[in-house]
């Protein structure tokens, strides 16, 4: 079967890729191995959040107008400071489509709370993470009550208080924790220790218990302007469910990012792979394409695992595998490669110099900047030196840069993603 272009990986920015192209009326085809990095994510979408030196950055744009003169290797000095921007704000606009509704602070970053209690630099968050009246709430030093569900062990919030506690943000604000307990964990034979975030945001989608649970969480947050609680007011309806518990409750609802599986991650995930599918775009699931004919300085075709032996064909092709987490780069003893078409990777060639000797070295290890090396175009080359001028390399899958030590995994995800189907189409029309 042959497309106008196949996407090899149906992450963030293999869909954002794949939006983009399907808008203009091409015909894509995303080929998704199975669960994406985003059930893993926050939810945020990260620009910019630490310098070389490892602190904050306030002002990402700002910064990034700088900082690509002096990274010319780096994916966002591939996209450029203002297809960045442009990227991230069309991401913004997709989303709302299907319903997310991303804020941001202006042109900075602001801060997310994390599980553990800390605090991260993001971009773009959803409402129930950032918006004006929790911006608002939080410049007045309102007090905030730290509410978990009894029986779920995946959120500690006297743990996430003594951190908060330690930040100089929160010196003058007075946090409380509390517990709520869940009406009916709908399976008697399970044990409720067992029910993670997925599971409950199940029981929010019935809306059995809203109203029940809005007493419960108005009385353990009483006083408090804030109800902060983990990530799982529902998957599909959870727009609904946070504007009506905030009415019920009197409360900002804050949303805290779980461990995986991630609620606002799932969330960004469903929308983008149903804009994608509004759009005409086919999305292939649980397959892995396992190699490529390459003719020249073409990619001709791919074939994968469930096939049958027939390949799928394209104009252009995106290889959006990702790195070492979810398969895009494999590590062996003597050498990193990637598996599809063993394209040329930027590594070091001796195995001691991967990692540091720390388990958190505040440089990262330098494992995490290894990746697919291309040119300004994003095209790769093959283990013979080969350009591959049809072929676009992006998102985790590229090298030069730490998405930890940098917190700019996701806009990188997005700007390359999008800077690809710009490519693209430039090439086609």
């Amino acid at each position: 079967m042959r497309y106008d272009c196949v996407i090899i990986g149906g992450g963030l920015s293999g869909l954002t890729c794949g939006i983009r192209l399907a808008e203009t009326g091409a015909s894509v085809a995303v080929i998704s191995t199975g669960m994406s990095a985003l059930h893993f994510s926050s939810g945020s979408i990260d620009l910019f959040g630490y310098n070389g030196e490892g602190r904050t950055v306030y002002r990402p744009f700002e910064f990034l107008d700088e900082f690509v003169g002096s990274n010319p290797r780096h994916p966002y000095a591939l996209c450029g400071a203002r297809q960045v921007r442009e990227a991230l704000f069309y991401f913004r606009g997709q989303l709302d489509l299907e319903g997310i509704e991303l804020y941001n602070n202006d042109e900075s970053n602001h801060f997310h709370v994390t599980t553990l209690g800390t605090l991260k630099p993001t971009f773009f968050s959803q409402r129930s993470v950032f918006n004006e009246k929790i911006r608002l709430a939080f410049e007045k030093k309102s007090m905030i009550a730290a509410l978990n569900f009894e029986g779920y062990r995946d959120f500690y919030p006297e743990l996430a208080v003594i951190n908060l506690r330690r930040n100089v943000l929160f010196r003058n604000i007075e946090i409380i924790t509390g517990k709520i307990v869940y009406p009916d964990y709908g399976d008697p034979q399970r044990n409720p220790f067992e029910y993670r975030s997925v599971d409950i945001a199940r029981i929010f989608d019935t809306e059995r218990y809203l109203e029940e649970l809005a007493v419960q969480i108005r009385n353990a947050a009483s006083g408090a302007a804030f109800a902060a609680m983990p990530a799982f007011l529902g998957i599909s309806n959870f727009k609904r469910h946070h504007k009506l518990l905030q009415e019920l409750t009197g409360l900002l609802i804050y949303e805290i990012p779980t461990l995986p599986p991630s609620i606002l991650g799932m969330r960004i995930d469903n929308a983008l792979k149903s804009r994608f599918a509004s759009l005409g775009g086919v999305y292939i699931a649980g397959d892995t394409v396992t190699g490529g004919s390459i003719s020249g300085e073409r990619l001709e075709s791919v074939v994968t695992e469930n096939g049958g032996g027939s390949a799928l064909s394209a104009g252009s092709f995106v290889l959006a595998t990702g790195s070492f987490f979810s398969g895009g780069l494999v590590s062996e003893f003597s050498r990193v490669r990637e598996p599809v078409l063993d394209l040329k990777v930027y590594s070091d060639a001796e195995r001691s110099r991967w990692y540091a000797p720390e388990f958190f070295p505040r440089r990262g290890h330098p494992f995490l900047e290894y990746g697919v090396e291309t040119d300004e175009r994003l095209n790769p080359k093959t283990g013979d030196g080969r350009r591959v001028k049809n072929l676009y390399c992006t998102g985790a899958l590229l090298p030069y840069y730490n998405p930890i030590k940098e917190g700019s995994g996701g806009g990188v995800a997005v700007s390359t993603g999008y800077r690809a189907a710009e490519l693209i189409l430039e090439g086609n029309s």
